[in-house]
């Protein structure tokens, strides 16, 4: 089963619950391979597996990095090309948005002072954003361009347009990570990796970005607060992840497994 984290795991604190914890926890019991895939930085897309110590995969910064988890083992590693850096950063400051850049573990930007950089900052762990005026010489991972909802609904159509590749992926974000390296590919390498075929995978999701990789598996399920694009592709919806859909949905499937 593979989860992504923001709107999905993560309530509107943007911390995942106890309950959906000890419910992900109880997962290799049933014989089930958890895997997170996220936008966030590799020490906060780990944290859901490690704080209740189930072994599993993590797939980091919009599909940039992969690991096992405990072993802490890399399955791959994709950062952006300059070129494409320079891209994102240009078209940042034509449209008037913030740009961040993520390595494996920090988060780069321009400045802090804004609502979207407190998003930032804690759901990867309240680690905070290092202010630099070179993000261009910056090894980037992933990143994202932000500003607030209003705006950016007034320009998707432009960045789309300009920067398909760009997807949004919460309400003040748009995301990128390297040609080639978004949530898609990585799932289908993980999978490939631990011998499960695509069709037999479970996913979770609820923006823009989990879209082309719910696509792409055999179950999938969009949260109640999950985007229309991402309900147009499931299989399934659930409730919303302010009610903790996802460890209603599991208790639920797990309870079924052991009649």
């Amino acid at each position: 089963m593979a989860f992504d984290i923001d709107g999905t795991l993560a309530g509107a604190d943007l911390q995942v619950s106890e309950r959906t914890c000890r419910v992900v926890a109880r997962l290799p019991e049933a014989g089930i391979t958890p895997i997170t895939i996220t936008g966030r930085a590799l020490l906060a897309a780990r944290l859901p597996l490690e704080s209740v110590g189930t072994p599993g995969y993590v797939v980091a910064c919009g599909g940039g990095i992969a690991i096992a988890t405990p072993s802490q083992e890399v399955l791959f590693r994709r950062p952006m090309p300059p070129a494409v850096v320079d891209e994102v950063l240009d078209l940042a400051d034509e449209f008037g948005l913030v740009a961040t850049v993520f390595g494996d573990e920090e988060l780069y930007a321009a400045t802090r002072d804004d609502r979207s950089a407190q998003i930032l900052e804690a759901s990867n762990l309240y680690r905070p954003l290092i202010a630099t005026d070179d993000l261009r010489s910056v090894e980037a991972i992933k990143m994202m361009v932000w500003g607030p909802r209003d705006h950016l609904d007034r320009i998707t159509s432009q960045i789309k347009a300009r920067f398909p590749a760009l997807d949004r992926s919460l309400p003040e974000f748009f995301e990128t990570s390297a040609p080639g390296a978004d949530k898609r590919p990585a799932i289908l390498a993980v999978l490939a990796q631990i011998g499960v075929d695509p069709s037999d995978c479970m996913g979770f999701g609820d923006g823009e970005n989990d879209v082309s990789w719910l696509a792409a598996i055999g179950h999938p399920i969009a949260m109640g607060n999950a985007r229309d694009d991402v309900k147009a592709v499931a299989d399934t919806v659930i409730g919303p992840n302010t009610e903790d859909g996802v460890a209603q949905f599991l208790e639920s499937y797990l309870a079924g497994s052991d009649d």
